[in-house]
């Protein structure tokens, strides 16, 4: 019943004053379109978001993954160089400090190594070469696993003349 009242209330005053139902209606209108570009920013505030984490988890993966080739790399070339051996490589963990930390950072004794080595030396059809897989598995915790986290892992395979005891 109150509404009806008022209803025809409003309607007797636009009658007199055709500019006051207009007022109601663009009143109206602008917390419509308050409403429509709140909902527009927050949409495009999310679908930032989503791209600016996307884009983070992918820089994350690469450093990662550019790390895990360098360390090969490094370990193949000593293999080469004769500095260390095949069995000395075995089932080594190298503890690769992050970003622009010094290795010497790195207490060993306190902190898990980061990456693990494998290696697996096969002969090859080539005289005095040995096809060498040196494969570099990073460490992640049980708990980053669990969560879904995937450790790198990076294989290089390259044709090696080793040495007499590196066998």
């Amino acid at each position: 019943m109150r509404r009806r009242a008022r209803a025809n209330a409003l309607a007797l005053r636009a009658r007199r004053h055709p500019s006051a139902s207009i007022f109601i209606r663009k009143r109206g209108g602008v917390l419509f379109e308050v409403m429509l570009a709140l909902a527009l920013f927050v949409g495009a505030a999310a679908f930032t978001l989503a791209a600016v984490q996307s884009v983070t988890h992918t820089l994350d993966r690469t450093r990662r993954e550019q790390e895990a080739v360098d360390l090969a790399r490094s370990k193949m070339a000593e293999l080469e160089a004769g500095l260390t051996t095949a069995a000395g490589l075995r089932g080594e963990s190298d503890n690769v400090a992050a970003g622009d930390a010094n290795a010497s950072d790195v207490d060993e004794a306190v902190a898990p190594s980061r990456w693990r080595i494998d290696v697996a030396v096969n002969r090859s059809e080539f005289t005095n070469l040995s096809l060498v897989e040196l494969t570099v598995i990073e460490n992640i915790s049980p708990e980053a696993e669990a969560a879904g986290g995937n450790p790198m892992r990076y294989t290089l395979r390259q044709l090696v003349a080793l040495r007499e005891d590196a066998g």
